[in-house]
């Protein structure tokens, strides 16, 4: 079991990206969470095993209508998510 940050930059708000990490995450069986960022950029949190978040990993650089100049990822403290959100602010 993984747990990675990553941080999406480019045209990522406002194309439903965060509802396509959702639904690829729950096929995937990925815990966590999703947002936008006050920069224009989305963090999430992947949580799984190592090969679904590579996949998740991806996938999130395919999104549709989505277009990413750069995709940051770092390591993150293991959390006990018991699903994956969508965080709103």
């Amino acid at each position: 079991m993984s747990t990675v940050k990553f941080v999406f930059h480019g045209t990522v708000q406002g194309i439903g990206f965060r509802a396509h990490v959702k639904k690829k995450a729950m096929e995937l069986g990925i815990k966590g969470w999703v947002k936008n960022n006050q920069d224009g950029s989305v963090s999430a949190v992947f949580s799984g095993d190592e090969e679904m978040i590579s996949i998740m990993d991806g996938y999130c650089r395919k999104i549709p209508l989505a277009e990413l100049s750069s995709v940051e990822s770092m390591p993150a403290d293991d959390a006990n998510f018991d699903s994956f959100e969508i965080i709103r602010d």
